[in-house]
């Protein structure tokens, strides 16, 4: 018997929704201590500072598996699929959490955004769902989760003992070719903008070679490979929106060129050193020493990443990371490193950093090679928060400039005359006069 497409797609939803509330086939692994003789000294320190991951993938497995995305919602208290829910965060003293809304880059469904990046998607949407879901599980969870958009906020959420959790965009394709999308989202609370993810946008060029991929970089699509003018608009608009600039996924000349162009810090969320494990996807030497102290560096944060292809395929481990984390400290300061595992959004994490249950296992290993409790504080959230808090200060000292009017220039759909319906009958004789000259104009041209 044939279903008609809609039964279908919904019998294929209520299945999904129905695993989705079953135990997982394959249990979580059990949290064993790295260090056994530092885990109290671990649970000590998560205690007292909070950790903060600047990268979860949580809103795109909730869409994953899920006709209905919310009915997830009410399972994050239970045993969820992936490496987050709220049980294992509170196992794993994780104190914050920024959640992407991102969008899947539209070459993954098979959409084609064309050389001009002008051919239409679902990008918005997809981000803007993503959105609604993170609102709606914090409004779910008041006791348990709180929304932060600053530092403050942060510090206020763990004060109470509850998970404070913020947004990141991963990908200016999701911006759909406009600053007035960017500030909408600013608006609705994303606190950092990723200026690519695995493919090129309209701002800005990627380095490609992300999870899934064979890590090799994807052809140019910019002049210099790098940031386009258009997006040296965008990053000086998140400075003045006090949103901050993400440099993981793209180009290194992107980000050389965003490094220059921003008048706040920078992050890269979730990435690590190029010089431990040679991917694209890790940041150059002479990147990392445009970031650091003083007056010619710019004064930003790299925190690290858990995925086991970026750190090292044959030695994917705990250990492996904090050499990722050693080699970028050694280059730009204690000051600048940070902890973003990119769960939710990979494969394989590195043994012993499984999920969110096993963030003592990062502590113990800090710990062991002699890291003291300030130099940990700060690794944990406290660079991060340093960070957010200076780039409110320039988003104050910006406050006296109104929004960009930009628009970008290959666009074809504004003026918008075809707004004015058939015949123009939409619009009022003056403006119909406008529109004739436009039109006459725009014909000579």
């Amino acid at each position: 018997m044939k279903l008609h497409l809609c039964a279908l797609i919904s019998l294929l939803g209520s299945i999904a929704a129905s695993q989705s509330q079953k135990p997982l086939e394959t249990a979580p692994s059990p949290y064993v201590p790295l260090h056994p003789e530092l885990e109290a000294r671990s649970r000590e320190i998560l205690a007292k500072y909070p950790l903060i991951d600047t990268h979860i993938d949580l809103p795109a497995t909730m869409r994953t598996i899920n006709r209905r995305p919310m009915d997830a919602i009410p399972k994050l208290n239970e045993s969820h699929p992936g490496h987050f829910d709220l049980p294992r965060a509170k196992a794993g003293g994780l104190g914050g959490a920024f959640f992407t809304a991102n969008a899947s880059c539209p070459g993954a469904y098979g959409r084609d955004v064309g050389p001009d990046f002008l051919d239409p998607t679902e990008t918005v949407q997809h981000v803007l769902e993503s959105i609604d879901l993170v609102k709606n599980t914090l409004a779910y969870y008041p006791t348990l989760m709180k929304g932060a958009r600053t530092a403050q906020d942060v510090r206020g959420a763990f004060s109470e003992g509850r998970l404070a959790v913020l947004m990141g965009l991963e990908g200016t394709h999701g911006l759909a070719n406009s600053l007035s999308t960017s500030r909408m989202y600013a608006e609705l609370g994303v606190r950092y903008m990723t200026l690519t993810h695995v493919c090129h946008s309209s701002f800005a060029s990627s380095n490609g070679g992300g999870a899934g991929t064979s890590g090799s970089t994807i052809p140019p699509a910019h002049p210099g490979n790098g940031l386009t003018p258009w997006g040296i608009e965008l990053v000086h608009e998140l400075n003045r929106l006090g949103v901050m600039v993400d440099l993981s996924h793209t180009s290194d000349n992107t980000a050389r060129d965003a490094i220059k162009a921003s008048k706040a810090p920078v992050v890269w969320t979730h990435s690590g050193a190029r010089a431990i494990n040679n991917h694209p996807r890790n940041v150059p030497d002479d990147i990392l020493e445009m970031i650091g102290d003083g007056p010619d560096k710019n004064n930003g944060i790299i925190p690290s990443v858990l995925f086991s292809t970026f750190i090292d395929p044959n030695n994917a481990t705990t250990a492996r990371v904090v050499d990722h984390i050693e080699h970028i400290a050694k280059i730009v300061g204690k000051n600048h490193v940070g902890l973003g595992s990119d769960f939710n959004g990979i494969s394989l994490a590195v043994e012993g950093m499984e999920d969110v249950s096993k963030w003592p296992n990062m502590i113990q290993e800090l710990l062991s090679r002699g890291w003291t409790e300030p130099e940990i504080a700060g690794i944990m959230g406290g660079n991060l928060l340093r960070v957010m808090e200076e780039v409110e200060v320039v988003k104050n000292d910006l406050s006296n400039l109104p929004p960009s009017p930009e628009v970008y220039y290959k666009r074809t759909d504004l003026p918008a005359h075809e707004w004015g319906g058939p015949n123009m009958a939409y619009l009022a004789p003056d403006v119909q006069n406008i529109v004739v000259q436009q039109r006459r104009l725009r014909d000579e041209l």
